[in-house]
């Protein structure tokens, strides 16, 4: 049974994946150097984008083409091109989560 930290990490994870943040709306992005909940949140939610991108990264070139997020990631897939903000035919690490706050290291 998830616990309600999972939940709430699963929820951050999906609203960072399938909403487009405005500048003023990356604020509500957890901070991955806080000390409290809401930091553990946010590194739970990062660490779960990690597996998610790396798993659907068939060819380990560090970027999703789009076959690869086809079948995985339905919003992705279906907003394929305005997710792939530089136009270069593959979603990046940002573009992926939707934001440039966490690093992927």
């Amino acid at each position: 049974m998830n616990s309600p930290a999972q939940s709430l990490a699963a929820a951050l994870l999906a609203l960072a994946l399938a909403v487009p943040l405005s500048a003023a709306a990356q604020s509500r992005i957890p901070s991955l150097d806080r000390n409290d909940h809401l930091g553990d949140v946010g590194r739970a939610a990062r660490q779960k984008a990690i597996e998610r991108f790396d798993g659907a990264d068939a060819d380990k070139d560090g970027k999703l083409s789009r076959e690869e997020v086809t079948g995985r990631f339905t919003y992705l897939s279906d907003n394929f091109d305005q997710q792939d903000k530089n136009r270069d035919g593959f979603l990046d690490w940002e573009e992926f989560i939707g934001h440039d706050r966490w690093k992927k290291e």
